[in-house]
């Protein structure tokens, strides 16, 4: 019993260390940072991976898991744009995708009190924008300068899924039609 109460609990466990890696990360030694992206990563993997598996998926788990997703390039993201030469206008397109996604769970939860935020499943083009982005801020720590050949495949995706993510509110008719 104790076993099967664990199995529940781990997979929002390991979404919630990442929510708090996100948010200590400015505050992190820099030779710690690669470290604290691959406990992120295999965060991310493993809190989805456990919980499809256990069958241990929750709608706690369902709202924090992208939460943190995007705190957690955010922050990174942020460190990359006051310590390297990532200008604010590539750090937006880099972002785009998650920035669509925040003002469009920021609009569902004032206009549809969160309901139909529970009901967007993840969608293939956010994971593999995720996936990029994760693998662009690894890179960028790991070789100590920005990889344009991953960054702008990562601007890309990050766009696309953005406008996906538009689509997706339109076709399931999210928002109000004036």
């Amino acid at each position: 019993m104790l076993l099967q109460n664990l199995k529940h609990k781990i997979p929002n466990l390991l979404t919630l260390l990442r929510l708090i890696l996100a948010f200590s990360y400015p505050f992190i030694d820099r030779e710690l940072r690669i470290p604290v992206i691959i406990i992120s990563i295999l965060t991310e993997f493993f809190d989805g991976y456990l919980a499809r598996k256990w069958k241990a998926d929750s709608k706690l788990g369902a709202l924090l898991d992208p939460i943190a997703d995007k705190c957690f390039v955010f922050s990174v993201a942020l460190m990359m744009f006051i310590e390297t030469e990532l200008t604010w206008w590539l750090f937006m397109l880099f972002g785009f995708r998650d920035l669509v996604v925040f003002l469009g769970a920021l609009f569902l939860a004032i206009e549809k009190n969160w309901n139909p935020f529970f009901n967007v499943k993840p969608r293939i083009l956010g994971k593999v924008a995720t996936s990029f982005q994760f693998a662009f801020l690894l890179s960028a720590l790991y070789f100590n300068e920005l990889n344009w050949w991953i960054l702008y495949p990562t601007i890309a995706l990050s766009i696309a899924a953005g406008l996906d993510y538009l689509y997706l509110l339109k076709v399931n008719n999210f928002y109000r039609e004036n």
